[in-house]
């Protein structure tokens, strides 16, 4: 995929991360239904939390990395924490909610997704470039 490509997803997913689809629910009964189904349950919720912020850290690694300098995984995982702590943010905002146990839940699940993006990129890299891995190791 070419890198222009690639910062455009990004972008992309990072705009549907942060907005606010559970404000939606209040303008139209049959999104309200659909939303509602996708995250009747703490396991489906924490899994959609997982997932997209997984596959935005694993998109920021992509976009930021090339073969001669790759970004930080920490750096990686704190961006993530700062989009999550927004995300929330607008949601509450938007919902006219204050702050609950349940907000610090998502943010420690989102950066758990952010965990698991890093490190599926990096396997990547090491099973798909091993030359690459073998370089480093001798540096």
């Amino acid at each position: 995929m070419k890198k222009r490509w690639r910062i455009l997803l990004l972008i992309v997913w990072s705009i549907g991360i942060l907005f606010p689809f559970y404000f939606m629910r209040e303008f139209s009964h049959f999104y309200k239904t659909g939303f509602d189904w996708a995250f009747k349950s703490v396991i489906t919720h924490v899994l959609m939390h997982v997932f997209l912020y997984a596959v935005l850290a694993w998109l920021m690694s992509v976009v930021f990395s090339n073969k001669k300098k790759r970004i930080s995984p920490v750096k990686v995982v704190l961006i993530v924490l700062v989009v999550s702590i927004m995300q929330e943010a607008i949601q509450l905002v938007s919902i006219r909610c204050p702050v609950g146990w349940d907000d610090i839940f998502d943010i420690l699940v989102d950066v758990i997704g952010a965990l698991i993006g890093v490190f599926v990129f990096r396997w990547q890299k090491r099973k798909f470039n091993p030359e690459d891995t073998e370089k480093r190791k001798t540096h």
